[in-house]
This record gives structure tokens, sequence and C-alpha cells, in this order.
């Protein structure tokens, strides 16, 4: 409150020269006046403490700002930089996108043409093969009875290794006549398919005391030839390695619809194969037994390539306990 207010109302209450009354209505008023100057220089006060609390928050706002702004140009220009760096990945990735395609073309093309060749040299190899195999027979029917011990044991072993090329190139033939049928596709009943493996193995059937138990299988889109082959391999082998009871193969599916394929299990109660056969048991000419049974090694080879060919994985699971379950899967068509 400013002295000189203090100091007239000093002066009015000390006054004689003034009426007591119209002094009483002066200071009254000088006091109502004191009280609004009060009350003025508190909101003045207090407005200056907000002012000044406001530039500080103000001054406080506007360094985030500028520091917000910094962080910006920052992150902007990581970004950048970060953006420039994927650009870099996205051209090294689709470079060697393509070079990967080349090399699968390539590698496709060298499969191709070793499977050509493969198919054409079991072909030709078979004639001349005819030619030993012809003399070496005419010649142990002639002079087998007037040659010596080891002459007829290098007889012998000439016509059984011609046989046994036979046996190889038959082989080699049907692995790759497998690719070359792959054109011919059709819808076909599995259940139709099984009764024709059965006349086919009519005799290792009776032989063995073999059963084959089967749910009724479904119609699915396929190469009927190759589908007669795979199940006719599969059963087969469940035969030839049976164990001391008489085999019982059991075969079963299911559609997975998720994967848009039909799955199929071909189970024995046979001597069962390891496990670390998974991959070595499908390669060509692999015998995974030691007993001396006869054969080549080309069924499950065969097999393998029959169900690649209709988009499919072929694996095992096996114990000697419980025999061995083959599971494959064929996929079924688009849905147009």
């Amino acid at each position: 409150m400013p002295n000189s207010l203090e100091n007239i109302l000093d002066r009015l209450r000390t006054s004689n020269s003034i009426e007591e009354g119209e002094r009483n209505e002066l200071l009254q008023e000088l006091s109502l006046l004191q009280t609004e100057m009060e009350e003025t220089d508190f909101k003045l006060k207090r407005i200056q403490k907000d002012k000044s609390i406001a530039v500080k928050i103000l001054e406080a706002s506007i360094g985030d700002l500028e520091r917000n702004q910094f962080e910006l140009k920052q992150l902007n220009q990581q970004l950048s930089r970060q953006k420039e760096e994927l650009k870099l990945q996205k051209q090294i990735i689709e470079g060697n996108s393509k070079t990967l395609q080349k090399s699968l073309e390539k590698l496709e093309l060298s499969y191709n043409e070793l499977e050509q060749f493969s198919y054409i040299a079991s072909h030709d190899l078979k004639s001349p093969l005819r030619t030993i195999s012809s003399f070496a027979q005419l010649l142990k029917n002639r002079y087998y009875q007037v040659l010596d011990g080891e002459a007829r044991d290098f007889i012998d072993f000439i016509v059984g290794g011609v046989s046994q090329m036979n046996d190889v190139i038959n082989g080699l033939l049907q692995y790759s006549r497998i690719e070359h049928d792959n054109k011919i596709m059709a819808y076909c009943d599995l259940n139709e398919v099984l009764e024709i493996v059965k006349a086919n193995l009519k005799m290792e059937i009776e032989e063995n005391h073999a059963e084959i138990q089967s749910v009724s299988l479904p119609l699915i889109y396929c190469n009927k030839i190759a589908i007669i082959q795979l199940f006719q391999n599969l059963i087969h082998n469940a035969i030839k390695f049976k164990s001391d009871l008489p085999p019982v193969i059991k075969l079963s599916y299911q559609y997975l619809e998720a994967e848009h394929q039909w799955e199929f299990r071909v189970a024995d109660n046979g001597v069962g194969i390891s496990q670390e056969f998974q991959k070595k048991a499908f390669l060509p000419f692999q015998r995974l037994s030691t007993k001396r049974t006869p054969g080549l090694g080309i069924g499950l080879a065969i097999s393998f390539k029959v169900v690649k060919i209709h988009n499919g994985h072929i694996r095992y699971e096996s114990n000697a306990e419980s025999g061995t379950t083959f599971i494959f899967t064929i996929a079924a068509p688009e849905q147009s």
C-alpha cells in the first residue's frame, strides 16, 4: 500500500478541523479504498508471479520443442539411412534371388538331362547286353561239359554278371520312365488300384500267407500307373522284409484340409528300418538290409519319385517291435 494513503488516514484520525461524522465517513471510504488497493496489489503480484511461471513454462516448452525438433531431424536422417540400406539390401536380395533362380533352372535342366541320359543309356545298353548274354549262354550250352572247373566258373560268372546287369538296366529304365509318364493324370479309384496290386503280387501274398487290411480308399487325381507302382512297391517291401510272423499290411488315409493333401499310411509288422536311413532309404540302389534278399534297392527310390511328381512327401516310422509305417502325401487338385 502506498505511504501517501497511510499518511492521509493518520492525518484524518488526528485532525480537529473536520467534524467527527464527516471524518468517520471519510475514514470508512478510505478504508474501503485501502482494501481495494491491497486486493489489487495482491492480484498484480499474483499476475506477475503467474506470468513468471508461464514464461518459464513457455521457455521450457520452447526448449523441449527445439530438442524434439533436433531429435526428429536426427531420426529422419537415421530413417533415410535405413531406407537406403533397405533399398540396397533389397537390390542384393533381388540379385541373389535371380542368381538362385538361374541356378535352380540350370540344376533342373541338368537333372532332366541326367534323367534323359539315364533313360537313353539304359535303353541302348540292352542291345549289346543281349548279345553278350546270347553268346555266353551259347558258350555254356555247347562247351560247358568239355571245359574244366575253372573255365565253367568263368562262364557262370559271365552269365550271372549279365543277368545282374540286365536287372540293373531294367531298374534304371523303370526309375526313369516314372518321370516320362508324369503327364498321364486322371481321377483314379484307389480301391481298384489295390485290387490290381493284389493280383500282381498274388504269388508273394499266398507264399508268405500275407494279409492286407484296408479301409475303403478314396478317389484321387493321379497318374494311375505310377500310383499302382507306389502301392505295389510298399506292399512288396512289407512282404519281403517280414518278421517271423505272417505279414500283416494295413492301409489307411486321411484328408489334410489345411495342406490340401491326402495322407496315406502303409503299416506292416516286419523287421523294421533304422531311423538313420531316413534319407538314404529313398536313394536308388541302396540296400538297407544285411539279409541276402533279392532286389536292387530301387523300389523305395521309385516310390519317392512317384510321390514327388504328385507334389507330396514320403517318410517312414519304424522299430523292431512294431514294424514299419510308410507315410506319404498326394496333393489334391486346386478347386476352381
